[in-house]
């Protein structure tokens, strides 16, 4: 039996940057998991155990662990940089010029954490808390996305092995 690590024929690892399984991956059906890099829908509560696991091994092993939503949140603090992402996240090309401004607004007044929450996650019709106006918001059906989950940030290529099925 081999023993257990990270082996590169470039060098040793030592930063990492991972991202823990959380609302996107609660998303996941059978309808949209091959759209975000997925062979299946996961088993959410193991897979966020065999993520914690994994990074608790990397750490040990004296490995820098970067978290995504955390590194996120922390950018979203500053409001330039937060004003920067969602001037190019929410636009009127991609939410429609009738919720545009209440979107915005709700989005700029949420904690930095869950707006990366969302940022990563997407955000549901069922979830605004405002009626979505024009023609985009009445199109749109309840569990539509108001804005798409991202299809890199946390793809399977960051999940954890043996994780894959529910």
């Amino acid at each position: 039996m081999t023993k257990f690590g990270v082996h590169s024929e470039c060098g040793k690892l030592r930063t990492v940057m991972v991202c823990r399984p959380g609302l996107a991956h609660k998303r996941l059906t059978p309808d949209n998991c091959h759209d975000l890099l997925f062979d299946d829908v996961i088993w959410v509560e193991r897979a966020q155990k065999d993520h914690a696991y994994m990074v608790e091994q990397m750490r040990a092993r004296g490995i820098e662990v970067i978290e995504v939503h955390d590194a996120l949140a922390k950018v979203l603090d500053d409001k330039a940089a937060r004003n920067w992402i969602l001037d190019r996240k929410v636009k009127a090309d991609n939410v429609g010029i009738g919720m545009l401004s209440d979107l915005r607004s709700w989005l700029n007044e949420m904690p930095s954490s869950q707006l990366a929450d969302h940022l990563v996650g997407g955000i549901a019709k069922f979830e605004l808390p405002f009626d979505p106006k024009g023609l985009f918001g009445g199109y749109l059906d309840r569990s539509d996305f108001v804005l798409p989950r991202s299809r890199t940030a946390c793809s399977s290529a960051t999940r954890p092995a043996g994780s894959t099925r529910a």
